[in-house]
């Protein structure tokens, strides 16, 4: 690991980098009827084939039921926005007319089985082995959008595809104060992305894709990484970059171990070649230099591009102002900026208490909700107010304390589809199936017209 004694001498006018972001999107797979399909790799290949000259990549899943996209990172938010959707509507016409349907929401209603994709690496058998098989039929349940945003410039190492130790620089202190503020935001970003209270025919909880994913003592619920937090949960806030490299140098090696633990022959550095590929926590550092944050569940686009949104500008903020964020015992000092230091609470709060009320309450819990005003109250007076179309989907649902999951349930009520036991039929699954898919359709031209007149403002502007 290369060491780079730098302190950056610049004009505190001109930003320090460009920030970029980028998306990533997971969607099931439903046919005409409703039902769960599995024959996403197959459309997978089909797509391919039918659209060779995509902007963005298509990527198959670990899931015969699901399928993703996915597109480089860029300066302005609403080029990678414009893509997902352009290549989303291509690629729903398409399989429509095949006979199936997008189910773009965190988890599919009915009952379904796990069917995993060809995998000639030999990863998912190990894997299978390490978490088990029950815990790792999950992999191919549940479906999130991920948020990338560029690393501070020089922190980064695209040879090694490693993060560089800077003894003395302002981009370190920026880089982990921007880490430390994506884990402080995770329970306001899932309850606000919540679309799954329905999984297997029950109703479990408001954001049952977190439970059966992150699992874990935290969440008192037996998911996919429920024994390995430090792989899959939602990690503590880290104070200084030897404290967040040597957590993943630890990582590592409980992953190689356990690798081998399970297949002895296993070319571990040829599966895993890079050390930021062992991760898959809602929060990480990956190999192509950006900060993802992967704690959302796959929503309507006017949500899910709405919160990318706010965490862009608040990311700009950080980085570009060197804005230290710090935790604070008092809770109701949380996103109060002052004199260059924003607080956030104890990480011990956010993960023990927050995290898991996010999950089973969602926003009839008190002191969720004032956590979530707060950060909304901040981040949207740093946003520019040609993206505020963009938030009004966030300001209802935070006005009248109804999610997507919320909405979900209203519908299943409404219609007499949950009994006292608060399961649903197969045909009642399909039922709602269909009902979001069209929601969706409907809510990705609105989004499209919101991001274009976005984009027109921008070139009017320049």
């Amino acid at each position: 690991m290369a060491i780079v004694n730098t302190e950056e001498a610049q004009d505190p006018n001109r930003p320090l980098k460009r920030s970029m972001s980028g998306f990533e999107i997971e969607s099931h797979i439903i046919d005409k009827r409703g039902n769960i399909s599995y024959d996403g790799y197959k459309l997978y290949k089909k797509i391919l084939k039918k659209f060779p000259d995509l902007t963005i990549e298509i990527e198959k899943e670990c899931g015969k039921s699901m399928i993703e996209l996915g597109c480089f990172p860029d300066i302005n938010m609403y080029n990678p926005a414009i893509n997902i959707l352009e290549t989303l509507k291509k690629i729903n016409d398409y399989i429509k007319s095949k006979g199936y349907r997008l189910f773009p929401f965190a988890t599919y209603p009915g009952k379904m089985k796990a069917r995993f994709t060809p995998d000639k690496s030999g990863k998912y058998k190990i894997q299978e082995k390490i978490f088990g098989p029950k815990q790792f039929e999950y992999a191919t349940k549940v479906v999130g959008f991920h948020y990338h945003y560029t690393l501070p410039k020089n922190v980064f190492d695209e040879d090694s595809k490693s993060l560089k130790f800077l003894k003395v620089s302002k981009l370190k202190r920026s880089m982990m104060n921007s880490y430390n503020f994506e884990i402080a935001i995770d329970p306001i970003f899932t309850v606000l992305t919540q679309s799954s209270p329905f999984f297997d025919c029950k109703n479990i909880a408001k954001d049952t894709r977190k439970l059966i994913y992150r699992g874990g003592k935290k969440l008192n619920y037996k998911g996919l990484y429920d024994k390995y937090q430090s792989l899959g949960g939602l990690p503590p806030y880290k104070q200084t970059l030897t404290d967040l490299l040597s957590s993943m140098k630890r990582r590592k090696a409980r992953w190689e171990k356990l690798v081998k633990s399970a297949d002895p022959k296993a070319k571990f550095d040829t599966m895993y070649p890079y050390g930021l590929d062992i991760s898959w926590n809602p929060v990480k550092i990956n190999k192509h230099g950006t900060l993802e944050y992967r704690g959302m569940s796959m929503n309507y686009l006017s949500i899910v591009f709405g919160l990318s949104a706010l965490l862009k500008f608040c990311l700009r903020k950080i980085q570009r102002e060197f804005i230290e964020v710090i935790p604070d015992d008092d809770i109701s000092s949380s996103f109060s900026l002052e004199n260059g230091i924003l607080r956030i609470p104890a990480h011990t709060y956010v993960r023990n208490q927050l995290q898991k009320t996010s999950a089973y309450d969602g926003l009839a819990n008190e002191e969720l909700y004032e956590y979530v005003v707060k950060f909304y109250k901040f981040a949207k007076e740093i946003t520019p107010k040609k993206y505020y179309p963009l938030l009004k989907r966030i300001e209802g649902i935070i006005d009248k304390r109804k999610t997507v999951s919320d909405e979900i349930l209203d519908y299943a009520f409404r219609n007499k589809l949950m009994d006292r036991d608060r399961q649903i039929s197969e045909k009642d699954a399909n039922k709602i199936a269909l009902y979001l898919a069209d929601k969706f359709e409907a809510d990705m031209q609105k989004t499209e017209k919101i991001i274009r007149a976005i984009m027109e403002s921008h070139k009017n502007t320049n």
